[in-house]
């Protein structure tokens, strides 16, 4: 009993939420992105390339002593037209959007290592830069029904996180509620729910199934990218490929589990984010070398054992969208 006490006692720890917070809000930036691309019938699979595009680009801009909205605007504005050109392969120009997915993504990775290399030739393999500031919202605890949410176990520690979190994680909830308004409310997101189920009657109607596959996957991969530099910006200013390998990817799978929603996908991806700071926390706690070397990859199992499982529908509906 005292082993599991020790184990849950670290979800009670302000800390730990903090850091929970930190690596969600870039991988839902990345999520929604990939929600709006799967909304519409695309499956997004450059999004590992978009995503380490967007983070090469904040931290160039960042070096260069920009601000660190600008880093993000331009990072959007790369994974956009990222997003443009391989949505045009794959809807216009009908190209596999597997292939042509994972063509984009080795590409886009291969020319930011090249890009990083002539840059940064000389400096260390991680580089350090200014990340984003916290903004103390504790002025919310003088909030009605406040003190008693203070009683409840984790549920405090974690809002003491969430007012005390960077810019860019209050950006993404508003997000959420954004692209969560247009898909369920709107003209627009029954359009591109209707073009990833039944593009034919997309095209009776007389709408373009190729504009809203397009723009989907333009207006996707900005926020794509945007979730990279997120990344490198709330990091610890710290930047390496290893600490971008796989997110994008990851946060595919997360929103494909969440079955392109965005509630479920928020769900998934704060779970998700959970799994990877405890494993942060058993690196630092357990001295076994084969501990120390499994616990990166066990939210990425977890994530892929659950697509194993959930995925038989979605693959057919990528299958009717390509036809």
């Amino acid at each position: 009993m005292s082993g599991v006490s020790a184990a849950l006692h670290v979800f009670a720890d302000t800390a730990f939420w903090m850091a929970a917070i930190a690596i969600a809000a870039p991988l839902m930036f990345a999520a929604l992105g990939g929600l709006l691309c799967g909304q519409a019938g695309m499956l997004n699979l450059g999004i590992e390339g978009i995503f380490t595009a967007g983070s090469l680009t904040a931290l160039l801009c960042a070096h260069a002593g920009r601000g660190h909205w600008t880093a993000l605007l331009l990072a959007a504005c790369i994974g956009a037209l990222i997003g443009g050109l391989s949505g045009t392969l794959t809807s216009p120009l009908r190209l596999p959007q597997r292939t042509s997915g994972f063509a984009v993504s080795l590409l886009v990775v291969g020319l930011c290592q090249l890009i990083y290399g002539l840059s940064f030739a000389t400096t260390a393999a991680l580089l350090q830069i200014v990340p984003f500031t916290s903004i103390d919202l504790s002025w919310t605890s003088r909030l009605p029904y406040a003190p008693f949410i203070s009683e409840i176990p984790f549920l405090s520690d974690f809002g003491r996180a969430l007012f005390h979190a960077t810019p860019p994680v209050y950006l993404v909830l508003v997000l959420m509620l954004v692209v969560s308004f247009v898909i369920n409310r709107t003209p627009l997101g029954l359009a591109l729910s209707t073009c990833g189920e039944n593009p034919t009657a997309i095209a009776a109607q007389g709408r373009s199934v190729h504009g809203l596959r397009v723009g989907a996957m333009t207006i996707g991969s900005a926020l794509i990218a945007i979730g990279g530099g997120v990344l490198v910006l709330t990091n610890l200013g710290a930047f390496s490929f290893a600490l971008v390998s796989g997110r994008g990817f990851a946060a595919l799978v997360l929103a494909m589990i969440a079955g392109w929603r965005v509630g479920r996908t928020f769900f998934f991806v704060l779970a998700f984010a959970m799994v990877d700071t405890y494993q942060m926390h058993l690196q630092q706690t357990l001295g076994d070398p084969l501990a120390l070397t499994l616990s990166p990859v066990l939210p990425y199992v977890i994530a892929l054992a659950v697509l194993v499982t959930t995925s038989r529908s979605m693959m057919r509906r990528f299958a009717l969208s390509a036809e």
